[in-house]
């Protein structure tokens, strides 16, 4: 059996800790992490921070009404549909607030050397204040980025995204989480300030999480042979 990728957000919020933590933390992880899926929202973010067509004129920003109509196509109902209502509401509230802006940008996954990819940005640059951004947005409600994965992550971007490309050396780096209230509200990060880890030291936290990762997985598939087939003894 095929060992599952570990989501970019897990791979941040595990990368940073002692291999005793993420080995516990590991071993806490289902093979299958959520019951339900935001990518019908993020199939929408192009409508919600009104990327503009680069060939065309300015373009209107769309409704809330048309976006709300489009996930409730898209969602299954229940926790799905209002989770992804949720997140999208707060963040076109926040990007009409905020005036953004943005045009399509594909940045391409981060290579890793342990065979893997990751991708903490949007296929887009946004304006904020008039500034270009890439941004990450993580809409978990639990089990999120915390302070040291929210830093793995600006690491990744910059790597990926300023040190790789000299076009976009001072661009600035956000991460968009929620706040658990009434609804979702956006809570906005910036990497200003943050003591970015250097490409090294991400790439060894990625192959020790991977590889802890690969051995709590064997003993997962062990277990399960040994109930299976009687052998598991008394204990």
């Amino acid at each position: 059996m095929t060992t599952p990728l570990l989501p970019d957000t897990d791979l941040a919020r595990l990368g940073p800790l002692p291999d005793d933590m993420k080995r516990s933390a590991l071993r806490q992880m289902k093979s299958r992490f959520s019951t339900f899926s935001y990518k019908p929202v993020r199939a929408g973010f192009g409508d919600i921070f009104n990327v503009q067509p680069g060939v065309f004129g300015p373009v209107a920003p769309t409704p809330w009404a048309t976006i709300e109509a489009q996930l409730g196509k898209a969602c299954k109902a229940g926790a799905e549909l209002r989770n992804n209502l949720q997140v999208g509401k707060a963040l076109h509230d926040y990007a009409k607030a905020m005036n953004i802006k943005g045009r399509q940008h594909d940045f391409f996954p981060m290579p890793m050397g342990v065979g893997k990819k990751v991708t903490f940005w949007l296929p887009m640059v946004l304006a904020l204040d008039a500034k270009p951004y890439a941004i990450f947005i993580d809409p978990r409600r639990s089990k999120g980025l915390t302070k040291l994965g929210r830093r793995f992550a600006f690491s990744m971007m910059h790597e990926r995204i300023r040190a790789a490309d000299e076009d976009f050396a001072n661009i600035n780096l956000g991460i968009i989480r929620f706040e658990d209230d009434d609804g979702r509200t956006v809570r906005f990060f910036s990497d200003e300030g943050v003591d970015l880890y250097s490409l090294d030291e991400l790439e060894t936290m990625v192959a020790s999480t991977y590889r802890i990762w690969q051995e709590v997985w064997d003993e997962r598939i062990a277990e399960t042979r040994r109930k299976g087939t009687g052998t598991g003894g008394l204990f």
